[in-house]
């Protein structure tokens, strides 16, 4: 009987996509041992990459091309995916995204999540009654005004002005109307996929743990962690609702926040959520050994992403799992997070720039030089 290979990576950041990763590893292990019997199963933890592995998984699906507004109010082309006739599924990054912005653009200040909002509205428009929001890459830290901005939502200053996108000016709202909220969200449910378990606020919040990536200094960290908590008063004041410290309400710098303080949204682990969809559990449980990988393997991987969620899912079948990455901190004993075995792809005479420029040729690469590992197992 041949042996079942589960190949599940997620994305390789700023590099390859999920897709084309499982391929790669694929076709690198047909080149070891013909005899092998592969399935790729391409996954996501709620942040980039969602709505493309889901098509990859729901080949019935189709995309929906939009033209929508950047973090910076720049109208760009973008799409989301009809999964089914009433079921849609928006991918935040591809709007609102940290990878649609150069480094020199990076302001969390000023970068709203307008598009994502506008983005419901178009799949509103295609009647659907459903609508999964994954939340990561953002390159917000605005709690998600932009987004309510664009379905209704009204947000002024003291002197009743509109209140400016961004982050930097979350410490001026003072009134909050939902009179024109879009009427067509009473009768749809909201799934919100989270690849964090972070609050809103607080030193373990959005703004402590992401800001700096998005573009803050420390001066800038700090008006927007007051921004943060003063907006979280005001939208206590106006709902009842004090979501700020539960976990996963800080995802996509507060997007998640929102959208269940002042939509009732229901708030899932997005890897979990997305594996039950495309039957994960299952398909483990299924094969003799998993090759998963992501581009690196650090403390920000055992916060709810996809390599160690599926990693434990493996550890409950007592499944092997080989997980390549781009680089690895190896003061983490990954033993202890269920991989069986970690394979660092960039070689000590390359920069992680040159790596991240050739994952496609690296991964053949150390497939072959650790070929024992997949077919000893």
């Amino acid at each position: 009987m041949n042996r079942q290979i589960l190949i599940a990576p997620n994305a390789f950041k700023h590099s390859l996509g999920a897709i084309d990763v499982a391929k790669t590893i694929k076709y690198s292990l047909m080149t070891l041992d013909s005899a092998l019997s592969l399935e790729l199963l391409p996954i996501a933890d709620g942040g980039s990459g969602t709505i493309d592995i889901l098509k990859f998984s729901f080949p019935s699906s189709k995309f929906i091309n939009v033209k929508a507004h950047d973090p910076l109010m720049r109208e760009i082309n973008c799409n989301w995916l009809l999964l089914n006739e009433t079921t849609a599924v928006i991918e935040l990054s591809k709007v609102s995204g940290i990878e649609l912005l150069l480094k020199s653009e990076l302001n969390p200040l000023w970068a709203s999540t307008y598009g994502t909002g506008e983005l419901i509205l178009s799949a509103l428009e295609h009647g659907c009654k459903k609508i999964i929001i994954s939340l990561g890459g953002s390159a917000t830290v605005e709690g998600g005004i932009g987004l309510l901005e664009a379905i209704g939502v009204k947000f002024e200053d003291k002197k009743g002005s509109k209140v400016k996108p961004g982050g930097g000016f979350l410490n001026s709202i003072q009134k909050i109307s939902t009179a024109n909220l879009d009427n067509r969200l009473k009768n749809c449910e909201l799934h919100v996929l989270c690849d964090v378990n972070i609050p809103l606020v607080g030193d373990k919040g959005a703004v402590h743990k992401f800001a700096a990536q998005k573009g803050a200094n420390e001066g800038e960290k700090v008006v927007l962690e007051e921004g943060m908590k003063h907006y979280a008063k005001i939208a206590k004041q106006f709902t009842g609702n004090g979501f700020e410290f539960e976990s996963m309400t800080g995802s996509a710098g507060g997007v998640a926040y929102s959208l269940k303080t002042f939509l009732n949204a229901k708030l899932f682990s997005g890897f979990l959520y997305l594996s039950n969809l495309i039957s994960l559990d299952e398909k483990i449980k299924n094969s003799d050994l998993i090759v998963t990988g992501e581009g690196s393997l650090d403390e920000q991987s055992l916060m709810g992403k996809g390599v160690i969620e599926l990693a434990k899912i493996a550890k409950k079948y007592s499944k092997k799992v080989i997980a390549l990455c781009g680089t690895y901190d190896n003061n983490i004993n990954w033993h202890q997070h269920c991989i069986e075995e970690v394979i660092e792809i960039k070689s000590e005479n390359i920069s992680l720039e040159e790596s991240i420029q050739n994952v496609k040729e690296l991964i053949p690469l150390a497939i072959k030089n650790n070929s024992r590992m997949f077919i000893n197992y």
